[in-house]
């Protein structure tokens, strides 16, 4: 986000002077006190829940204080906060301690608790690669080199004889010791021990050793971890596959349809086959290595029907990529439901990345399916990658309306009956209040005792009349509310009819729905099942109850068994299978329930019989003898086969033959409709497929552990009741509370997959950090999450210098630092240098000189160079090279450009700020990028030719005054107020914060904000604002929740200023990096700014609104007209008060920047000024 930030500095004569950064740990104690602070952050989780829950959503800021105040705080002794002995810590003291604001509200308590939650779950070691994994991975040859040291090593340093061999690595570290206590059942806990023993230590250093690797607190677990990883699968360095670990197939046909959580046990045991481990070890190899490769197969409690290769394992195995992307190590300490509640937040983050985890497991749901061939996996060219999509993408909106039509709701006779009534009658009538008589109920003497044509006696309602078409008799009543609204009206309606109607139109899309679950259990199925269903012979049989008449010689169904028994007969002989459309699943059967004999129970008799449809000739469920050996893969739920079983099954089931759907359709009598209709209900629901449970933990030791979940028969997994009070309670969005809850009501995880860049990450996902940039050279992740590396210096290695340098044969480019006379490759996750000394280094130029030359950066005339140009005008400002938005559309590799998407008006105007991932696929982004460049130059184009508003007049400031009176002074001189925000500093929240009374009192209906963006539903996605300048520094007190919270109780909407695609990059991120830094940043403020403007401006006129944003979009800078000067609002730049005194409000006239540069940190952007005490 350009701002006012301070400059680096990157010399090689400042960063080589640094000295040796301190090694008294060693890695076992340095992992000690990791973990031993991830309980500390548990423990405190834990008790924020307690405390919230115990205290109630009322408590006062008091009572939260004296509590936390009062609550002793349980730390671990080994952990890196200070504690005397025989002294206790209170909650206080320790949130505190550890950086953050102490919560002064039940929202806060949540808040933090989720938070310190969710970095307690972010394993130490990361997803347990160690050097494998680094952003830039051991190369091929260093692996081997690796692999063959720590072998060698093994062998130089035996077990005594009397301790005998040891059976692969992981028994040799732990001596053949059998593991111990939490240990034994944890193999997360079991590597965290055998890491810390001597063993581990020594073959740890004597591997960096070897590798000439700079020595950190954690390098000697990385080394130790990645030799584990070779020792397990050395398969790995010379023929790597991406479903194979140590020669065993994750995705091999045996696990489809299996339960996912089936795999990691058949890993185990073929790491024991192997001799790789002994039985108890094995779980702890299975473990090391799934974490990298696989995360998605060790997540907690995944429900038994996510099998391997389904719809719902696709759906989990993106969120699982999306969240490993950002946070290595945490996907296998979460539970299922967690995961999925995580998923859409992780897929914003990174689209890339979400996107090469659709590829990656659409190519296993293509194989496993039936939709891709092998060959066609193999070969994953962008063809098949767009068969595959479209594939999944047809069954899952199948399945999608399958889920809403078995559900489909019932019609009621009484609402048809309303309906009618009040659109004849109006509304102010009591239609169910028994207010009349039939006028002459006398029955003639001849008149049989018991006649069905016989007049209704007693009072009878409007309601009653319409509903049991009673229209025939002569009514009257005394009721002059009911004469008034019937004079001169008929009573007659046509209820039953229209019921009737709607009622069959219900019960056939109930019979598809059926259907469909019936396909979709049927896909889901192991191979060899799905083979005989597809290929074999099929019988059908039902097992009814039927009840014996006198004599016991004629019998009458007594009830029907909704389940219908299978006989598929093929070259492996016989299988029965049961379809359960309640349990929602297709299981085998023995074959003996076909012919076993059931006990009768009185004049109740239960017999196996025969079912033939009609619904498909014989034919079709005849065997197929032309079918090859081994059989080949089934497109089971596209088959025709399949669709006859569901046909089958839908027939057998006789829904309109039941006694209650014909009763229903009869009823005429208003007692009749009610009894029936209640039977309909109930029999209607049991043919709903059960939805099941998602286990959730709400002991505090998982996030979100109130948040009800559900999975359908489909495998849809959707959030209930709990899920809206979550999201109610985090009220990041200025919406309704209704439409929070139906949000929230929602399918989770991926539905449909949109247009994927056949380009992007074309082959396995890339390990460790380095990905692919233009011209050959491949860039090393150096923005780690929440960091903006360039602007942080390293307190123990000195500054970081950004340059580019060899690395296996290839350039990259990345973060380092010089240590010793050597320089070293820098990961900013962990803020560590890592690896071997790297060769031919070139630094690159810092991205924040003091005051760039703007002029200089566009190959201008040097006679350009002195202009002092008027930024407004185009006469007067030197020639300006458009941005790539302005040139032609470019080329998308299969040739196809698409504008049907793009709206009459302008584009920004017309989206509103909602967002379409459809309208940045390969094939349309570059229509769309054209149209908003193209719409941004005629818009700046407009304003320097007189389109600019007219300015307010600046309100009178005498010397100093309260922030409060200055900012009332600006709403007065005008309907908007941008406040400038100076990224690295919390001023201009507290500032907002503290003021929101103001802002209510002055009528400020909308609060907008930068790097921030809707989501697909319209919710306010933070993308930074949240954080200071160094992007891993939460802002507290208030942080951003809370900031949005306190607007949205006071009834000021937040709107966000940002685009994900348009202004944000989201599938670009190396172009945002590019354009965010300060000496070429001009494009993103031209971007943000036009943007930004052009959604402030469809604010209604004369209503009042604020603005937050960076101080260089405030106003004019680097020629670029500010957000306050084209929305014609006042600007107020915000900053911390560095002297002693109160916060206070000015209008300075010194500092001011030039408005044809880059800001300098000595700058004092806006109109007017706040500085505020910290």
């Amino acid at each position: 986000l350009p701002g006012n930030q301070p400059p680096t500095t990157d010399t090689e004569q400042s960063d080589s002077t640094q000295t040796n950064p301190s090694t008294t740990d060693t890695a076992s104690g340095s992992l000690a006190q990791t973990l031993a602070d991830k309980q500390n952050l548990r423990s405190l989780g834990q008790k924020l829940n307690d405390m919230a829950q115990r205290l109630g959503v009322n408590a006062t800021p008091q009572e939260i204080l004296a509590a936390l105040k009062s609550t002793p705080m349980d730390v671990q002794t080994a952990s890196s906060y200070p504690v005397a002995p025989g002294h206790a810590t209170t909650m206080e003291a320790f949130i505190t301690s550890i950086g953050v604001a102490v919560p002064n509200s039940h929202f806060a308590l949540t808040a933090l608790a989720d938070a310190v939650l969710s970095r307690a779950i972010e394993h130490p070691l990361g997803n347990l690669g160690g050097a494998l994994s680094w952003p830039l991975p051991l190369s091929i040859a260093e692996q081997r080199t690796l692999l063959s040291a720590a072998t060698q090593y093994v062998t130089l340093h035996p077990n005594p004889p009397s301790m005998g061999a040891s059976l692969g690595p992981l028994d040799y570290l732990n001596s053949n010791q059998p593991l111990s206590g939490e240990a034994a059942c944890d193999p997360a806990k079991a590597l965290e021990t055998l890491l810390s023993t001597p063993r581990a230590q020594a073959l740890g250093q004597a591997m960096q050793t070897q590798l000439n690797g700079i020595a950190t607190d954690t390098s000697v677990n990385d080394y130790t971890l990645a030799a584990l990883n070779l020792m397990l699968d050395p398969q790995s360095i010379s023929t790597p596959h991406r479903n194979t670990v140590a020669g065993f197939d994750l995705a091999q046909s045996e696990h489809w349809g299996k339960p996912a959580s089936a795999i990691f046990p058949a890993l185990s045991k073929h790491l024991s086959a192997q001799g790789h481990a002994t039985a108890e070890m094995a779980n702890v190899g299975a473990y090391l290595m799934l974490a990298r490769k696989a995360p998605e197969l060790l997540i907690k409690d995944i429900p038994s029907n996510v099998t391997y290769g389904s719809p719902a394992w696709v759906n989990l195995s993106i969120a699982a990529a999306t969240i490993e992307a950002q946070t290595p190590g945490k996907v296998p300490n979460m539970s299922f439901a967690q995961v999925m509640n995580a998923a859409e937040d992780a897929s914003l983050q990174d689209p890339a990345m979400t996107q090469q985890a659709q590829r990656a497991a659409l190519r296993v749901w293509g194989v496993v399916s039936g939709a891709l061939s092998q060959q066609e996996a193999d070969r994953y060219s962008p063809d098949d990658v767009e068969k595959v999509r479209s594939a999944f993408n047809q069954q899952a909106n199948e399945r999608l309306e399958a889920s809403s039509q078995i559900q489909t709701e019932m019609p009621s006779r009484k609402d048809i009956a309303l309906a009618a009534l009040k659109q004849r009658f109006g509304s102010d009538v009591p239609f169910e209040e028994k207010l009349l008589s039939v006028k002459n109920t006398k029955q003639p003497h001849i008149q049989p005792l018991y006649d069905p044509n016989r007049a209704p006696a007693g009072l009878h309602s409007l309601l009653d009349i319409a509903m049991s078409g009673l229209h025939q008799y002569e009514w009257e009543s005394t009721d002059p509310r009911i004469l008034r609204a019937t004079q001169g009206e008929s009573l007659q309606f046509d209820v039953n009819s229209t019921f009737n109607d709607q009622f069959t139109q219900a019960i056939d899309s109930r019979k598809k729905g059926i259907a469909k679950a019936v396909k979709h259990m049927i896909a889901q199925l192991p191979l060899a099942d799905r083979q005989n269903l597809e290929h074999g012979e099929l019988e059908f049989y039902q097992h009814n109850t039927y009840k014996l008449g006198l004599g016991f010689t004629g019998r009458t169904l007594h009830s029907k068994n909704d389940n219908l028994l299978v006989k598929a007969t093929g070259p492996s002989g016989e299988t029965v299978y049961k379809i359960d459309l309640k349990q929602g699943r297709v299981t085998q059967v023995p074959t003996t329930v076909l012919t076993d004999q059931h006990e009768r129970n009185a004049s109740l008799v239960y017999p196996i019989e025969r079912f033939t449809p009609t619904t498909s000739p014989e034919a079709d469920f005849a065997q197929d003898k032309t079918v090859s050996s081994p059989p080949p893969t089934p497109s089971s739920y596209t088959s025709a086969r399949t669709q006859s079983i569901a046909d089958a099954f839908v027939e057998h089931l006789d829904i309109a033959g039941k006694d209650v759907v014909r009763q229903a359709k009869g009823a005429t009598s208003y007692d009749q409709q009610m009894d029936t209709e209640w039977k309909l209900v109930g029999f209607l629901l049991d043919l709903i497929p059960l939805r099941s449970a998602i286990v959730n933990f709400q002991n505090g030791d998982y996030l979100d552990g109130a948040t009800d979940l559900g999975m359908d028969i489909f495998g849809f997994v959707t959030a209930g009741a709990g899920a809206a009070a979550k999201v109610t309670k985090a009220g990041t969005s200025a919406v309704s509370a209704a439409t929070k809850a139906l949000r929230v009501a929602k399918i989770l995880g991926t539905t449909v997959i949109g247009e994927l860049n056949p380009f992007s990450g074309i082959g396995d996902l890339v390990q460790g950090g380095a990905r692919l940039i233009g011209n050959g050279i491949e860039q090393v992740k150096r923005i780690g999450r929440h960091h903006n590396v360039l602007n942080v210096a390293s307190a123990e290695y000195g500054p970081i210098t950004q340059g580019t340098f060899k690395a296996a044969d290839q350039t990259v480019e990345g973060s380092t630092i010089l240590f010793d006379g050597q320089r070293y490759a820098y990961d900013p996750d962990k803020g560590k240098p890592y690896g071997a000394p790297i060769e031919a280094f070139n630094p690159l130029d810092g991205m924040m000189p003091p005051a760039p030359n703007i002029n200089a950066s566009r190959n201008l005339p040097a006679s350009a160079h002195n202009n002092r140009h008027n930024p407004l005008s185009s006469s007067n400002r030197p020639a300006r090279p458009q941005p790539p938005a302005n040139g032609p559309v470019q080329a998308v590799p299969n040739g196809i450009q698409k504008t049907d998407h793009l709206p009459q008006g302008e584009y920004v105007t017309s989206i509103k700020g909602a967002i379409s991932d459809a309208h940045f696929t390969p094939s349309r982004k570059a229509a769309t990028r054209q149209k908003f460049g193209q719409e941004m130059n005629d818009f700046y184009r407009r304003m320097a030719n007189g389109g600019l508003p007219a300015r307010p007049t600046l309100p009178v400031i005498p010397g100093q005054v309260t922030p409060k009176t200055l900012i009332e002074k600006a709403l007065d001189a005008s309907d908007g107020v941008v406040f400038g925000d100076i990224h690295k500093e919390m001023a201009s929240f507290q500032t907002l914060f503290d003021n929101v009374d103001t802002f209510k009192q002055k009528g400020v209906k909308k609060l907008y904000i930068e790097a921030t963006f809707y989501d697909a539903q319209m919710k306010v996605i933070d993308d930074g604002i949240g954080f200071l300048g160094n992007g891993k520094t939460p802002r507290l007190s208030p942080s951003f929740d809370e900031l949005v919270k306190k607007f949205n109780d006071e009834g000021i909407e937040i709107v966000p200023l940002d685009h994900p695609y348009l202004t944000r990059h989201k599938d670009e991120p190396e172009q945002f990096q590019a354009i965010n830094q300060a000496q070429q940043n001009e494009p993103r403020l031209r971007e943000f700014n036009y943007y930004a403007a052009q959604t402030i401006r469809q604010n209604p006129p004369g209503e009042k609104w604020i603005a937050l944003m960076g101080n260089a979009h405030m106003k004019t800078s680097q020629g670029v007209p500010g957000v306050a000067e084209l929305t014609g609002g006042i600007g107020v730049g915000v900053f911390t008060r560095t002297d002693p005194g109160v916060s206070v409000g000015m209008r300075k006239t010194k500092n001011l920047p030039d408005p044809a540069k880059a800001l300098d940190p000595h700058d004092a952007p806006g109109d007017l000024h706040i500085f505020h005490e910290v």
